[in-house]
């Protein structure tokens, strides 16, 4: 499927182009909306997008600077202007920048249909031509190959990771360029888990590895990984592992004891 990316700020239009438009029948997967040119930017950075559905009148940087950015940084993607005013020196500098469509707002669902079916299926012929010529059939030595794009799961870990006690799924989601709903909703689409359940995975994790130091205190492990009630986090580690914090301490000194040719605590 082509990855789009929305840029608007005005959360109603931007939320809701992404939710209730039937992207997905046109081949089409919504990677992220984003507040600016800013947050765009910052998110296509490790999140590469074929087609842009982007506003020009926004705060901090607005559509043409966007571009230019896009333009600048060699990024191959279709970008379709959105705005309230028809305006010419607009108009004039997304040609130059080779912007594909320029809609007026509001736009209606028979013109968005329109100009992303004309995309996709612009892009199937290209994509087929290329194959028919031989050059899409080429190997390619697997040392060059690029890396594969993060997926979405694997980008919200490391937001986790970053932040373990105190990240939060609206947090989370806004660095995503995403509302809270979406995101929980291609989590569950993409890995069938939950941003809970990554959460109070890497939690775990972290605080495994914490509790290996015979100097850790529980309480303080609690709180390292982002629980206030250190309660709620024995109880959290019990239903994960099976047992108390401590026993991972215990575990721990059994294991040296063996490596050290000495019974484990407790044998005869």
């Amino acid at each position: 499927m082509l990855r789009l990316l929305i840029i608007d700020d005005e959360s109603t239009i931007r939320t809701g182009v992404a939710t209730y438009f039937p992207w997905a029948s046109l081949g089409i997967e919504v990677a992220g909306a984003c507040r600016d040119g800013l947050e765009a930017l910052a998110l296509m950075e490790t999140c590469p997008v074929d087609l842009v559905l982007c506003d020009i009148g926004m705060p901090r940087m607005n559509g043409i600077a966007f571009a230019e950015a896009v333009r600048g940084r060699g990024w191959r993607c279709d970008i379709v202007f959105i705005s309230a005013h028809k305006d010419f020196d607009y108009a004039k500098r997304a040609i130059e920048l080779g912007v594909r469509e320029y809609i007026v707002k509001p736009a209606g669902y028979e013109e968005l249909f329109e100009v992303f079916s004309k995309l996709v299926r612009e892009r199937e012929s290209t994509r087929e031509r290329e194959l028919a010529s031989g050059r899409a059939a080429q190997p390619i030595a697997a040392e060059s190959a690029p890396a594969p794009s993060p997926t979405l799961a694997e980008r919200t870990r490391r937001l986790i990771e970053a932040d373990l006690a105190a990240i939060t799924l609206p947090a989370a989601a806004e660095k995503l360029g995403m509302s809270p709903n979406y995101l929980s909703a291609k989590l569950r689409q993409e890995c069938g888990r939950t941003f809970s359940d990554l959460l109070l995975e890497a939690r775990m994790a972290r605080a495994s590895v914490i509790l290996q130091d015979p100097a850790s205190r529980v309480g303080q492990v609690a709180r390292l990984v982002g629980y206030a009630n250190t309660k709620s986090f024995i109880r959290a580690f019990r239903l994960s592992f099976g047992g108390p914090p401590t026993a991972i301490r215990r575990s721990q000194a059994g294991a040296k004891a063996v490596a050290d040719g000495q019974p484990p605590a407790g044998t005869p």
